[in-house]
């Protein structure tokens, strides 16, 4: 009954897709940095749009044209999701019910959601780590010897990209989430381009990061608003403490 809330419009042809790339906005906001750029890079098109009346009523203009939130791209073998704002909270369970039916129904094989994890010391690291967990371990083990990163071995998630975890892992359907170490309070460029440096491993890509790192500080002004919408939804979600090991592993 939830998923009636949610309308998806677009014209993806089945099995037009294996790969669905989701960034939504959440911790350094990497996913959305991350999978902006690719579709930029890889020049995807724009085939359609996720629509709910629990969105609020606000459309991007762009270029003089009137775009949705959440928009669906496609080029090739991969599809790919962003939003432009934080998913509101009574919109993540039917959402992640909706997607996993939608992908079902397309004949789309994976689903990989990306997004940062709160890292306390990411002053002083060079280079972010990227770690996998998975709605299966075959998946995940596939998954980190491709790319070569770490597993994400205890811990909890929350939000949409958990809701996406779990629907994977309860109807056998291939998902994952990678996750950068970022920056809580602020758009945090270069665990977007370490990102993407894995997943050009994974899709056998090359995708030219140095435009991304030379234009680091003029994207943390650009997605400052957006950065403090996140933050207020990260903050509700307590993201920050994401990487913390329940008591019960204690």
């Amino acid at each position: 009954m939830d998923q009636d809330l949610i309308n998806i419009v677009e014209d993806l042809p089945k099995g037009g897709a294996r790969i669905l790339l989701e960034g939504f906005p959440d911790v350094g906001l990497v996913g959305f940095i991350s999978v902006s750029y690719m579709i930029e890079k890889l020049e995807m098109k724009e085939i359609g749009y996720i629509d709910s009346e629990l969105l609020p009523p606000l459309v991007v203009i762009n270029d003089s044209k009137v775009r949705n939130i959440i928009r669906l791209y496609h080029k090739d073998d991969i599809a790919a999701l962003i939003s432009e704002i934080p998913i509101p909270l009574p919109l993540i369970r039917p959402l992640g019910n909706s997607l996993i039916d939608w992908c079902k129904g397309k004949e789309i094989k994976e689903v990989i959601s990306i997004s940062g994890i709160a890292e306390p010391n990411r002053l002083d690291i060079d280079v972010p780590k990227v770690l996998a967990i998975a709605s299966n371990k075959d998946f995940l083990d596939y998954l980190t010897h491709k790319i070569g990163i770490e597993k994400f071995d205890e811990g909890y998630l929350t939000g949409f990209k958990a809701e996406l975890l779990k629907e994977g892992a309860k109807r056998n359907f291939n998902v994952a989430l990678l996750l950068a170490q970022a920056h809580f309070n602020y758009p945090d460029p270069g665990a977007a381009a370490q990102m993407i440096l894995s997943l050009s491993k994974l899709f056998d890509r090359k995708i030219d990061v140095t435009p991304l790192l030379k234009s680091a500080e003029m994207l943390k002004v650009q997605m400052r608003d957006l950065m403090r919408r996140t933050n207020e939804n990260l903050i509700r979600l307590q993201k920050s403490k994401e990487m913390e090991v329940p008591p019960v592993y204690v």
